[in-house]
């Protein structure tokens, strides 16, 4: 008997001390960006106009104690659709589907939080319209996230960038939100997403794009 409660306590304390160092969280919102400016690849124009797409994303991402291994956070923002002048009277449709992996380090983690990494994104596109053509590329970038908890009121504002320049060619993606602890699990959450996309003859690309939008969702904390 006393082996057996013995037993039940050790594996207790397993279960409490992995949840006080293991965390997983997931989210998903609700995105409604618009895109501007001019996307061309190969021989095909496209010129966006403020088209509103609604769409969604998700993230995820899990924590863990191991000091030398970093955390990993993975962003997905399935498939974002704009429609924009041909330049000859024709519309192209162009598709943007992206995959965000992100091995980071936790810098701080208190009433304020700080983390930093690499992101690898992996954009897939798709114009449709005169020419259908098909690209993916994978872009290392620089990843920088921080937060703030305001202390009694159960919010908490956060916001991330990822950006890399090269040659006068460059990507950025920013995030910033408003984050409400609905309980212990579960968080309400808005934000504005800002995306720019320039490159001058690279990957057969030229480009100086906008994408952004407001988004809304929920997620919940392991």
């Amino acid at each position: 008997m006393k082996k057996s409660v013995l037993m039940a306590l050790c594996l207790l304390s397993v279960n409490a001390s992995a949840a006080m160092i293991l965390g997983f969280g997931v989210e998903a919102d609700s995105y409604s960006p618009t895109a501007s400016g001019d996307f061309d690849y190969k021989t095909t124009t496209t010129r966006f106009n403020n088209e509103r797409h609604s769409g969604y994303q998700v993230g995820l991402y899990l924590e863990h104690p191991l000091p030398l291994l970093p955390n990993i956070r993975l962003d997905l923002t399935p498939e974002s659709s704009f429609t924009g002048s041909d330049g000859a009277a024709g519309v192209n449709k162009v598709s943007f589907n992206q995959t965000d992996i992100t091995p980071y380090y936790e810098i701080l983690d208190n009433v304020v939080d700080l983390d930093i990494g690499i992101t690898f994104k992996v954009v897939d596109a798709k114009i449709e319209g005169a020419v259908n053509q098909e690209f993916s590329e994978v872009i290392p970038m620089g990843y920088l996230s921080a937060g703030i908890d305001l202390v009694g009121t159960g919010l908490r504002i956060a916001g991330d960038v990822k950006y890399t320049e090269y040659k006068g060619d460059s990507l950025g993606d920013s995030r910033i939100k408003a984050v409400w602890n609905i309980n212990k699990l579960f968080q309400a959450q808005a934000g504005y997403r800002y995306e720019t996309l320039k490159i001058n003859n690279h990957f057969d690309v030229n480009s100086n794009v906008t994408i952004e939008g407001p988004f809304i969702g929920l997620g919940a904390t392991f």
